[in-house]
């Protein structure tokens, strides 16, 4: 009797933990798109470049006030060596595939964007196949297929004022896909606020070195002041840490299957913040990347997770 009651409440338990990830999935999603819109608005007055050099910052100082009263800095200085690899491995690709993102939106709709950047699943799912061997079913090819032709039909449909903007988003979306790929793996040596509160910290020192080596401008903050705390809020200190959350309690197929949503809040929000919609030729081919990375993660066969590349707990 009393194993009975432990197994249902491990059933329960694991329940709970699966809608958890689903619900932090979702608030991630939404997080991140009003960040993006946010975003298109401030970077009118300024520079992908100075956005990112103020975001970190901020968004390092509040989580680290959330790290300081719990103790959490002995955390960080106990993390071993493999930790360390993989939180700044994720750091780095995080840092080239944002600074590219906010290039790329900058030079393009918003939405487009969005759609283009989801690409990353189909990189994330890819290198599954490559580094821990996952096989690749018929449906994921069919679905890899889809995804690729869209690539290739935004690229031949988009405005021509957009076309360095695709190639900057692309790369982003790779980056982002290998940073979620890594990102599995951290997760399992380092818990997600303190991984957040060193991928701040780090992209933060990053940024303003690049500022000191690159340059840019910071005389049109005083206009565009409250898109970049919305952005802060919305993207390092909310987003990023529900995300790396979700991947705790679900697997990352699940989680990016989720976040597929986020061209729709895109879209809804840049229509009534932006009045700003693309033509309905240039959505198609972005519809084939939603539609190919679907069909990719729901025909992903349930495996062990092999993600903690030989990690024992």
């Amino acid at each position: 009797m009393t194993q009975q009651r432990m197994r249902d409440s491990s059933q329960n338990q694991g329940n709970a933990n699966i809608s958890l990830g689903y619900l932090f999935s979702g608030m991630s999603a939404v997080f991140a798109s009003v960040a993006i819109v946010a975003g298109k608005w401030t970077l009118q007055g300024i520079s992908p470049l100075a956005l990112n050099a103020l975001v970190f910052p901020i968004g390092a100082i509040v989580l680290g006030l959330c790290v300081i009263p719990q103790k959490r800095w002995k955390r960080i200085f106990a993390l071993n060596g493999k930790a360390w690899v993989w939180t700044l491995t994720f750091t780095v690709l995080a840092f080239a595939a944002i600074w590219t993102y906010w290039i790329g939106i900058k030079m393009m709709d918003p939405t487009l964007a969005s759609l283009l950047n989801r690409t990353e699943t189909l990189v994330t799912i890819l290198l599954g196949i490559v580094i821990l061997g996952e096989r690749f079913s018929r449906g994921e090819a069919l679905g890899a297929i889809l995804a690729l032709a869209g690539i290739v039909l935004m690229k031949f449909t988009l405005r021509v004022e957009y076309s360095t903007g695709f190639w900057v988003v692309v790369f982003s979306a790779v980056c982002f896909g290998t940073a979620e790929f890594i990102a599995k793996i951290a997760v399992r040596y380092v818990d997600p606020l303190t991984l957040s509160f060193v991928r701040n910290l780090v992209s933060a020192v990053m940024f303003w070195v690049a500022v000191a080596f690159v340059g840019t401008s910071f005389t049109g903050v005083g206009s565009v002041f409250w898109g970049v705390i919305i952005i802060a809020i919305m993207g390092p200190i909310l987003t990023r840490p529900i995300y790396l959350v979700a991947l705790k309690h679900i697997e990352v197929s699940k989680v990016a299957l989720i976040n597929q949503s986020q061209p729709v809040f895109v879209a809804i929000m840049a229509i009534l913040a932006l009045k700003q919609t693309p033509a309905l030729r240039e959505i198609i081919g972005g519809v084939f990347v939603i539609g190919g990375c679907l069909l990719i993660i729901l025909s992903r066969k349930r495996t062990p997770d092999k993600s903690d590349l030989g990690h024992k707990e």
